[in-house]
C-alpha cells in the first residue's frame, strides 16, 4: 500500500512541475531603417514558454513610395519571391501584399520544429539565441536590441 501511495505522489508531483515549467508570456520588438528610399519597420512578436520561443511573428511594412512605378513593381516582384521562399519551409506562413507605394509581409514560424535553422540556412531570418536546440527568448531579445531593435510596451 505504501508503494502505491508513494507511487501516486511521485505522479502527481510530476504532473505538478510540468504544468508549471514555464508562464508564457509575449515579447513584441520593433525596428524602424531607411535606406536608399526605402523605409521600413519591422515589427517581431515572439511568443515564449518559459524562455523557449514557440512562436515569432514578423511584420514587415516597407513605404517604397519614393520610386517610380517601375522601381515599385521591380520591388513588389522581388517581395513576392521572398513570401514564396518562406512559404516552401514546413512550419512557416508568409504573406504578401502590396498597396500604394507600400508591400506588406507577414511572416508566422513555428519555432518548435526545425523552421528556423532552414530559414537561416536560406538566408531569410538571421537570429540568434539558440540554448538546448531552442531559441532563448533571453537570448533573443539581447541580440535583436543590440542590433537597434527596441522593446514595444
Amino acid at each position: 500500500m505504501k508503494k502505491i501511495v508513494s507511487s501516486l505522489l511521485v505522479l502527481c508531483m510530476a504532473f505538478a512541475l510540468t504544468a508549471c515549467g514555464g508562464k508564457e508570456q509575449t515579447l513584441v520588438l520593433r525596428s524602424e531603417q531607411e535606406q536608399n528610399g526605402l523605409s521600413m519597420v519591422d515589427t517581431m512578436t515572439l511568443n515564449a514558454k518559459g524562455d523557449k520561443i514557440q512562436k515569432m511573428t514578423e511584420v514587415i511594412e516597407l513605404d517604397m513610395s519614393s520610386f517610380d512605378e517601375t522601381q515599385q513593381a521591380t520591388l513588389v516582384a522581388v517581395y513576392d519571391e521572398m513570401v514564396n521562399s518562406y512559404n516552401s519551409v514546413d512550419g512557416v506562413t508568409a504573406t504578401g501584399e502590396g498597396g500604394e507605394g507600400t508591400y506588406t509581409i507577414n511572416v508566422e514560424i513555428d519555432t518548435t520544429g526545425d523552421a528556423v535553422a532552414k530559414l537561416a540556412e536560406q538566408g531569410l531570418l538571421q537570429i540568434t539565441g539558440n540554448a538546448d536546440g531552442a531559441l532563448s527568448l533571453k537570448a533573443t531579445k539581447e541580440a535583436l536590441t543590440g542590433s537597434g531593435y527596441t522593446v514595444v510596451e
